[in-house]
């Protein structure tokens, strides 16, 4: 018994600090919190909408200064989950992302029905959400009842159309009827509306981005072009372009030049340079994967006066 008296007495110690330490645990984080964090969310339901709701569970996220939250259903559409999680600013102790959640999906629905006619594809490979920053703003904590419509609230969106497949010359008018399509819908707000095609030969994507408060200024498929934020590796595009290309390391720009045109670009900033002259340019170049210059397709269109497909 002796050889072993030490063991034991080892073993006594730590399961006495060990078994304080496990019940605070299991008090603060365990089944007891869970139940009552349950309790709690039943109660802020109730007092909250008008729909019965189902609680599927509650879990931890230890990533959270609270972690506790519940995942939540409408008992009329399982497939609506939304989540309830501490809130120290509500009155009930508790918020969710209910209604949010709901407008998404209801700003969703009504961009794909207006997609389908349209290009099917596009209404497949649409996503949406909240445009920056005025969903932060919005008086969630007045809500009660019945949540309202989505367009009611006057949200703006952000939507996405991330195609699988290269861009093909079609698209520019199916882009400009979609512009059409949203700026007559009275409900859904767009922040911005966004095109990506890929482009397979460069490993990256041709990019329309049109800005919601631009879509009324758009009068053809021409007009979407204004809005290409495309860009490619310099060198590819001093190829298409038939320009010579050199680097200035010391300064960290791309210089192509072209029979008497020369156009400077800046791998930092939003500057460039047309034969010595500042040119604006609004989306800029950056340095892209294996270290190459992503350049702007509208900048060199416009230095060179010559068109780039991306079809």
């Amino acid at each position: 018994m002796k050889p072993y008296a030490g063991k034991i007495v080892v073993l006594g110690i730590v399961a006495a600090i060990l078994i304080p330490i496990l019940l605070f645990v299991e008090f603060n984080y365990g089944f007891y919190q869970k139940f009552r964090f349950e309790q709690r969310a039943e109660h802020y339901l109730a007092e909250t909408y008008a729909e019965d709701m189902t609680i599927v569970n509650v879990r931890y996220l230890w990533d959270n200064i609270e972690p506790l939250v519940a995942t939540v259903h409408p008992k009329s559409d399982s497939s609506l989950q939304f989540y309830i999680y501490h809130s120290e600013e509500r009155e009930l102790g508790l918020t969710d992302d209910y209604a949010a959640t709901l407008w998404k999906i209801q700003a969703m629905k009504e961009a794909k029905t207006l997609l389908q006619p349209i290009q099917p594809q596009y209404a497949r490979h649409a996503s949406i959400d909240f445009s920056c920053c005025k969903v932060s703003e919005y008086d969630f904590a007045s809500m009660r009842g019945e949540v309202p419509h989505y367009g009611t609230t006057k949200l703006p969106y952000d939507l996405a159309v991330t195609l699988e497949r290269a861009m093909e010359a079609n698209d520019m008018d199916h882009m400009y009827q979609a512009v059409a399509a949203f700026r007559e819908s009275a409900s859904l707000v767009l922040g911005s509306l966004v095109f990506r095609f890929p482009l397979p030969e460069i490993g990256g994507f041709a990019v329309f981005e049109i800005p919601g408060d631009a879509l009324n200024a758009i009068a053809s498929a021409a007009d979407v072009e204004a809005y290409n934020a495309t860009r490619i590796p310099a060198q590819e595009m001093a190829e298409r372009i038939g320009a010579a290309l050199e680097w200035n390391e010391q300064k960290s720009e791309a210089i192509f030049t072209r029979d008497d045109t020369t156009l400077v670009v800046r791998s930092w900033g939003n500057e460039a340079f047309l034969n010595g002259e500042p040119l604006a340019d609004p989306i800029g170049a950056y340095i892209g994967d294996f270290m190459q210059l992503m350049v702007p397709v509208l900048l060199v269109e416009y230095a060179f006066e010559q068109k780039i497909a991306l079809w």
